[in-house]
């Protein structure tokens, strides 16, 4: 699958949204409904919430971006699906969408799907994305309870599966994403000193990105910190901490474009030459981003990256703190997981376990040197084609100096 070279265009000049389109939906809603059949689904419940990593579902599913509270959509094997929400939500300026017909704002919500699902029978087999982390417990057991016949499951592997793979307008949209960052990234380079604070260095970046259609700001803070005799990498939001001629200022920022995909970008900015400790912690996360870049070609397992990104940063007396990337998409946080399996989680690699052409990825990994106290980060999204891993930044993976 070939990427269009011209990603990075800058939202307001496309005459069309190729992503709102009812080929796009069409495409979305018939991948979702052969993984039902496959897997022998009545139907499919998505489950979503006001959190950056809990409402993408919906928004896939329907075109609908859930501001407010929590939602659900019923997709009946073969049916266009049904918008479930409480009722204040009726009032919501919801975008123009042609995509769903029936939408419905219940007194209860558990109660509404149980209506709804009973609709089709009282035996069926019924597949919940967002069981585990997602669902509302009070809702859960109003729609068991009224259907104690019917089998639900968790289906949350099932769409992870299905949405890892982008359509290209999936990949354009995250091209507008990296488009805003890019330019966000422009104005911290123009407008960040010593004296400044954390803050108002990010409020200009919030204020190009706002500008520019980006919505729901991830704007993450890095730096070694000192607790008594232990020093160790710490992250948080903006603070009033003032920026020193001789800090390192690593910061992290996530965005959602105009069409609703995540994209990330990291680097590490200085204002005096980078010391010895740092400009060497910086080359190692470079060396680390590009051995996972060179890793990404269709079917590589994910694991395989992660050692490769260990295996880089080690050689330069670092280490990786961390699993080295995610997928990106209408969440924050989507599957595939980058190492995952080989740092953290007993093996468990998830529901996508290589790479494949067609998907949107960030790299950053974490690192730390335990003899200099110096820590390093920074990220690019990538996507994958047939020929590998392709950055949309078109910002240096390097510590860029502010002079």
């Amino acid at each position: 699958m070939a990427i269009d070279t011209a990603l990075a265009a800058p939202h307001s000049t496309l005459p069309d949204n190729p992503i709102q389109s009812l080929a796009e939906r069409d495409l979305r809603w018939a991948r979702l409904h052969a993984a039902m059949e496959s897997e022998g689904y009545d139907a499919l419940l998505f489950a979503a919430a006001d959190y950056r990593g809990h409402k993408g579902s919906l928004r896939y599913i329907s075109n609908y971006n859930l501001c407010h509270r929590y939602g659900y959509a019923v997709m009946f094997a073969g049916e266009e699906p049904i918008v479930v929400l409480p009722q204040n939500l009726e009032a919501d300026r919801r975008p123009a969408s042609r995509w769903v017909s029936d939408y419905r704002f219940p007194y209860n919500l558990g109660s509404g799907l149980a209506e709804i699902l009973s609709s089709k029978g009282t035996h069926l087999k019924v597949g919940i994305v967002g069981l585990g982390q997602v669902m509302k417990v009070e809702d859960y057991l109003a729609v068991t309870t009224a259907l104690p016949t019917s089998t639900f499951e968790d289906a949350s592997a099932l769409f992870d599966r299905v949405r890892a793979i982008k359509s290209p307008a999936e990949l354009r949209a995250a091209g507008e994403g990296a488009y805003i960052l890019d330019a966000c990234f422009d104005r911290l380079l123009e407008v960040a000193r010593p004296g400044m604070t954390e803050q108002q260095v990010a409020a200009e970046m919030f204020h190009v990105g706002s500008r520019l259609g980006g919505q729901d700001p991830l704007f993450l803070t890095m730096y070694a910190e000192q607790w008594g005799e232990t020093a160790r990498a710490t992250f948080g939001q903006p603070e009033d901490r003032v920026l020193g001629v001789n800090d390192v200022f690593t910061f992290s920022y996530e965005i959602v474009g105009p069409s609703g995909y995540w994209v990330e970008l990291s680097r590490m900015v200085t204002f005096a030459p980078p010391s010895d400790a740092v400009g060497h912690i910086g080359n190692a996360v470079a060396l680390g981003m590009e051995a996972a870049r060179a890793a990404l070609t269709p079917g590589t397992p994910l694991g395989d990256v992660q050692r490769e990104v260990i295996s880089a940063v080690e050689a330069q007396g670092a280490r990786s703190e961390y699993w080295s990337g995610h997928g990106l998409g209408m969440d924050v946080l989507e599957e595939p997981w980058v190492g995952l399996d080989v740092v953290q989680d007993s093996g468990k690699a998830g529901a996508v376990t290589t790479t494949e052409s067609g998907m949107v990825l960030t790299i950053h990994p974490t690192l730390w040197d335990e003899t200099t106290r110096a820590m390093g980060y920074m990220a690019n999204t990538f996507v994958i084609d047939d020929g590998g891993a392709k950055a949309l930044s078109r910002h240096p993976v390097t510590i860029h100096t502010i002079s």
